[in-house]
């Protein structure tokens, strides 16, 4: 390990070195900005369009445009409400240019300005890493969660085992559950506990949502196997109030706020998120098995409505801190409070038996210290976390249910509850304790290099109250995860061309407790270690199409679900190894232009290599997570975008992608899965939007969404006669919403239909989701 990072800090070195040499044939502009009266402009764009090279004047009117190569250039300087200016420059070789203007203003305070600066979501588009970013400014008036906003992007796919508050798999480029990491503000949302999961949270509390596909930038500090989504809150530093409330269809009731307190010439600040969701998910589903409760006897398929599947969760948040002082930019301490309650209607993978008392609850307390710091050429940003996360599976019934209510009462001496042999009271208690600083250094205008160090600490204890004969959980277990990061980055003095390389070591260790096959406690030691590397390259062909492309060699160490359990339906599987991925990425992406009319379309192709894939196995109602020695995932997306002014805007993507089984051997025999896709995961899927303005002066929006999911198998293809193969069929789904909002955005009201023509859904498992609904939401903003 020692000699890989002596070469590693050696290249880096090596190559913050070689922007000395190059320094001198870079020139600069440097100047002032002020009106015909001498008052100094703050805010006024400076650019040069042909080389991607902007800035903006500070508040004394100040700029400084660094890293212009040698020779003739169109120097452009725009404001809103005064005339543009454009002069064509001669830059020699190391020159230092002085340049003040003065603008002129104009009559009409509207004027348009065709270029500022791009914004950050565009900049992030526009980077080396493949990513999709998704702002949520246009749909905070909607009834929205995140896994309805992360459904619209291509490459995503998002199933769901019910209504509000049921389990989910997101899948991206193939790749699914934990092999894609989820952060919320660069934090890793790993093991917070079932009450802050996606579909919890409401599009109120967040301000924008990155996708990586492929390689992640070490400021995102985790084992990702293949990307990364990251959930940005709202980066506003005035005092504000957002506050939203939702009813809608199946008794579902949805409340958000998102809050700030900072007062004007004051540095200090309070915030406060909260949301609040409840709803019994009293749908109707077709096709549902009866079976007699004294017998067990199949008595045929009925149209039925769920009636234990009530689910609430809350959360509160509350963080104060302080901004611009000489030592921090930004330092913040924040806590947490979540809470859920979930009442399961049935298992999570079929529908063969019903519940009437299951349910788990959820508590979880996360305390957390964050601070940002900005200096001329480094920049440091870190945070420290710890939390406890407990849930209680609760199975004591002494009663069966079948799929119409009914019940009768097992006989006394009989131990069973509704899910176990035994009945249970299963609690597990998770103590974590998480930390990162990432630092970032300026060589040079067109040179920067980061340092990255990140730790995670798992420990998990459960007891069981009900049933004495348990001895799962008992002993406590433990996982260390540490990531030590570096990258380096140059882009070229004219813009045109950018370079990323990146290199990682894994460091995992822990010891896992689990009973075996007679109750007694099996001790398993873990100790891994990993380098992993990777590089990204971007090159504009024209100012407007831009190539990227990707390499990655990646590590993802199981999450300590995946091998101790989850206590209700994963069973433990101490040897369960860590996977491996080379991860390829090739896009071509058409960046907008300006005008009324904008266009810009992206297409990528991806693929990953796995080793010792990790994938989750059935087993009745149970299951176990097991590894795929090889995994090939091989695939294409395309993303169009067209947009009239505010008036008109539609969106396409299509994604194709194909998992197979690689493996030529299983247990020393023929694998007779040998290239079958990997079951039940869509391999093409795709998403259309249209979002209109149909009154210039009326602040009404209307929006029509389809989402299309072609038919897949839900065990291995080439298994049993293809009379009797469970197939998960095509689905086409379409909703409507339109928004209104008066009084400048200040009230907003909302109506969304999901679901138009009550198609008949279905997500993981064949197990059927929500017909049609309705929801109506009302939204209150105020900002100082």
């Amino acid at each position: 390990m020692r000699a890989r990072w002596c070469f590693v800090i050696s290249l880096l070195l090596t190559l913050g070195i070689s922007p000395l040499i190059g320094q001198q044939s870079l020139g600069s502009i440097e100047g002032q900005i002020s009106d015909m009266q001498g008052q100094k402009l703050p805010a006024v764009a400076i650019f040069i369009d042909s080389l991607h090279l902007g800035t903006a004047s500070d508040v004394e009117g100040h700029f400084r445009l660094n890293a212009i190569p040698a020779g003739w250039h169109l120097l452009e300087v725009q404001a809103i409400g005064y005339k543009s200016i454009q002069r064509k420059l001669q830059i020699t070789r190391g020159q230092k240019l002085n340049l003040n203007f003065q603008l002129v203003e104009t009559a009409n305070l509207l004027e348009e300005i065709t270029i500022l600066r791009k914004s950050q979501a565009e900049e992030k588009r526009q980077s080396t890493f493949t990513v999709n970013v998704l702002e949520t400014k246009g749909l905070q008036n909607l009834s929205s969660d995140l896994n309805q906003v992360l459904r619209q992007s291509s490459g995503i796919t998002i199933r769901e085992a019910g209504g509000l508050g049921s389990g989910f798999k997101l899948s991206l480029n193939g790749l699914s559950g934990n092999q894609i990491r989820i952060f919320r503000d660069g934090i890793p949302m790993e093991n917070f506990g079932s009450a802050l999961s996606l579909n919890n949270f409401p599009v109120n509390l967040i301000e924008s949502i990155e996708v990586y596909k492929g390689v992640v930038p070490i400021g995102l500090a985790a084992d990702a196997l293949g990307g990364a989504i990251n959930i940005n809150s709202s980066q506003n530093q005035q005092s504000f109030l957002d506050a939203a409330y939702s009813i809608g269809s199946f008794n579902t009731h949805r409340l958000s706020i998102s809050s700030q307190y900072a007062p004007e010439n004051r540095k200090f600040f309070l915030r406060l998120n909260a949301f609040g969701n409840y709803s019994e998910n009293n749908y109707r589903m077709k096709s549902v098995p009866i079976y007699d409760l004294e017998l067990g006897n199949y008595l045929g398929d009925q149209e039925v409505q769920r009636f234990h599947s009530e689910y609430q969760s809350a959360m509160l948040q509350f963080e104060a801190g302080y901004r611009n002082l000489k030592w921090a930019d930004q330092i913040a301490l924040s806590t947490s409070q979540a809470y859920n309650f979930k009442h399961y209607q049935h298992p999570d993978n079929n529908i063969k038996r019903s519940f009437g008392a299951f349910h788990s609850h959820n508590h979880s307390q996360l305390l957390s210290l964050n601070y940002q710091k900005k200096w001329n050429k480094l920049n440091i940003s870190a945070y420290a976390l710890g939390g406890i996360s407990t849930e209680s599976i609760v199975d004591t019934s002494s009663y069966k249910y079948n799929w119409l209510g009914e019940k009768i009462k097992r006989a006394n001496d009989d131990p069973k509850g509704e899910l176990f042999e035994r009945k249970s009271l299963l609690e597990l208690k998770d103590q974590l304790w998480r930390s990162n600083i990432l630092a970032s250094y300026q060589l040079h205008p067109s040179h920067q290099v980061q340092l990255s160090a990140s730790q995670s600490y798992l420990r998990r204890q459960g007891k069981d109250e009900v049933n004495r004969f348990s001895t799962s959980f008992k002993v406590p277990s433990h996982i260390q995860k540490s990531i030590l990061a570096a990258s380096y980055h140059l882009k070229a003095p004219s813009g045109r061309w950018n370079f990323s390389l990146l290199a990682k070591e894994y460091w995992y260790s822990g010891e896992i407790n689990s009973p075996d096959e007679q109750d007694q406690n099996q001790s398993t030691a873990l100790a891994f270690e990993r380098f992993g590397a990777g590089a990204t390259f971007s090159y504009y062909l024209t100012p407007r199409w831009q190539i990227k492309t990707s390499y990655e060699k990646a590590y993802r160490l199981p999450e300590a679900y995946e091998i101790l359990g989850d206590g209700i339906y994963v069973n433990a599987n101490p040897g369960l190894a860590p996977e491996q991925s080379d991860n390829y990425n090739l896009g071509l992406r058409l960046n907008p232009n300006a005008g009324s009319w904008k266009y810009s379309a992206e297409f990528n192709a991806f693929l990953r290599n796995s080793a010792d894939f990790i994938r989750f196995k059935p087993l009745g109602p149970f299951g176990q997570y097991e590894n795929l020695h090889e995994v090939r995932s091989l695939g294409t997306e395309l993303s169009l975008n067209l947009a009239y002014q505010d008036r008109i805007q539609i969106t396409v993507n299509g994604t194709y992608q194909d998992l197979r089984d690689r493996n030529l051997l299983d247990e020393g025999l023929e694998n007779i899965n040998y290239n079958s896709r990997i079951p039940n995961v869509p391999y093409l899927f795709s998403n259309a939007r249209l979002a209109v303005k149909p009154l210039r002066k009326q602040s009404l929006k209307l929006y029509w969404s389809t989402h299309y999911v072609h038919e897949f198998f839900l065990n291995w293809e080439n298994l049993g006669h293809s009379d009797s193969k469970h197939i998960i069929p095509s689905q086409l789904n379409h909703d409507l919403e339109c928004e209104y909002s008066f009084k400048e955005g200040r009230y907003n009201l909302s109506l969304s239909l999901n679901n138009l023509f009550d198609a008949e859904l279905y997500d993981n498992f064949r197990i059927q989701k929500p017909g049609r609904a309705f929801y109506l939401k009302f939204r209150y903003l105020f900002k100082s």
